[in-house]
């Protein structure tokens, strides 16, 4: 058997709630809330806070607006310098690496290599102005064996010895990084000691 609490049960029927309104009525404070258009009389909550005549509606509106703080002036932002880097062609002309590159087989199958390992004699010469270095040309990807390349890299030699395909630094204008980004990735080529 199951006790209920008569005061607990949860009513079947909920009646329909009309619009309010929430006026006050007399000088002591009472609030009266009506229905809106309805012919019910209004209902009174009554009561005062701490003996003192308040607003409840007020009180409770004031919940859920915004206090008028005074407006903060808006600072326009600096005005940012373009960080993107030069393209590639802005550098290096409209073709900065060879068309087709490839290479043939002991076999005599012909086969492709990615163009940015083959920059163009007009790119490589631009990298060496760049990096104060010489050019030189190379079969870099195949020097021994029976795999031929069918055009020579151009390397660039530093002035430290080191060299460097001037293909691959003229790609680090192609792929659309910042212009920093870009100069981190020049100065690690340059500096790498390997």
């Amino acid at each position: 058997m199951v006790h209920v609490i008569p005061s607990m049960r949860i009513p079947t029927h909920t009646p329909r709630i009309e619009p309010s309104t929430v006026r006050k009525s007399d000088d002591a404070g009472s609030l009266t809330i009506g229905a809106t258009g309805s012919s019910t009389p209004p209902v009174s909550t009554g009561g005062t806070t701490s003996g003192s005549a308040t607003d409840a509606a007020a009180d409770f509106r004031a919940l859920f607006t915004s206090r008028s703080n005074p407006p903060v002036p808006s600072v326009p932002e600096p005005a940012q310098k373009s960080t993107a880097a030069p393209t590639a062609e802005s550098l290096f002309g409209p073709n900065p690496w060879m068309q087709n590159p490839g290479g043939t087989a002991p076999n005599g199958v012909t086969y492709g290599y990615n163009p940015y390992y083959f920059a163009t004699a007009q790119t490589a010469a631009k990298v060496a102005q760049v990096v104060g270095g010489t050019v030189l040309q190379a079969n870099a990807i195949t020097p021994y064996g029976p795999f031929q390349q069918n055009q020579p890299n151009f390397l660039v030699q530093l002035p430290n010895g080191r060299q460097i395909n001037a293909g691959l630094f003229a790609s680090f204008y192609d792929h659309g990084y910042t212009q920093d980004f870009v100069n981190k990735l020049v100065a690690a080529e340059i500096n790498d000691p390997a």
